[in-house]
């Protein structure tokens, strides 16, 4: 699938691929693998493009946007795939890799391949999300690959930090990175919320582990989806002080993708930096 991966991406240009791009090499990537792709269909996009590989049962990933905080989606794709495969065998709940899931490269763009899980929009309730990521924890314990610590947001803010010259990234960031690199770590999902939970007919079905990596327990309860519920039904003990730096921190992510990607909202990054000048003042 035109040559070796480094080759491919030791040569190809950093750019944001456009949704028509990924689907181009979703369904590129889908023949040489032998897969039927006569009617691919775009399921998400955001940081990454997702298309179904319809009439196969199969659904495949390109990161686009997300390019802008981290150029070599690569290693993020291992990473996700190896974990989720170690996951699927200790008998997880969560939407698995294909049997050749990659990442592979077509049309000079890396795409991992995972199978298609029937799901609705309902949302998994906030009990229920601290309940099975116990489970999730449990099993992601065993795992012994490499993970880099935090590898989410300290990537996505070290890419803002060289570029913007943002007094609250920089601030914050000066206080809150080398405390994180103290915390604990043991491995995480990396990206820990509601919406990387699909509902199925067969019950609640983990997904989107590109962000894994070793942490504290509490990164993954971090997100402002998790609530008081959540983290009542979390199994295990929570530090709610680093609870509380971990949630800055996640903070400090968002505030470096709105400063990356050059996103018009004025009300997001206020409400990000008034919190965070406070937490410095």
């Amino acid at each position: 699938m035109e040559g070796s991966p480094g080759e491919q991406r030791g040569t190809r240009a950093l750019s944001v691929p456009s949704t028509a791009q990924a689907v181009s090499a979703s369904v590129t990537c889908a023949r040489a693998c032998g897969l039927p792709a006569d009617d691919p269909e775009v399921i998400a996009e955001g940081y990454s493009v997702r298309v179904r590989l319809r009439p196969a049962a199969v659904v495949t990933r390109v990161v686009t946007v997300g390019r802008e905080l981290r150029p070599d989606p690569w290693p993020w794709l291992e990473r996700e795939v190896s974990v989720a495969r170690h996951l699927a065998a200790s008998g997880v709940p969560l939407v698995a890799p294909w049997h050749d899931p990659g990442p592979h490269i077509a049309d000079g763009l890396e795409v991992s391949l995972w199978h298609w899980a029937d799901h609705d929009s309902t949302e998994v309730s906030a009990a229920e999300f601290g309940t099975v990521l116990g489970p999730l924890h449990e099993a992601l314990g065993s795992y012994t690959g490499y993970l880099p610590p935090l590898v989410g947001p300290l990537t996505d803010i070290s890419t803002a930090l060289a570029v913007s010259s943002d007094p609250t990234l920089h601030r914050a960031a000066a206080e809150l990175v080398p405390s994180a690199l103290s915390w604990p770590r043991r491995p995480l999902h990396g990206d820990a919320h509601t919406g990387n939970v699909l509902m199925t007919p067969a019950g609640p079905l983990w997904t989107d582990f590109e962000d894994v990596c070793v942490g504290p327990v509490e990164w993954d309860l971090a997100s402002m989806t998790i609530t008081d519920d959540a983290l009542a039904a979390y199994a295990g003990s929570i530090d709610r002080t680093r609870l509380a730096d971990c949630r800055d921190l996640r903070r400090l992510q968002v505030l470096a993708s709105l400063l990356v990607g050059h996103h018009d909202d004025p009300v997001l990054y206020s409400r990000l930096a008034t919190h965070l000048d406070q937490r410095a003042s």
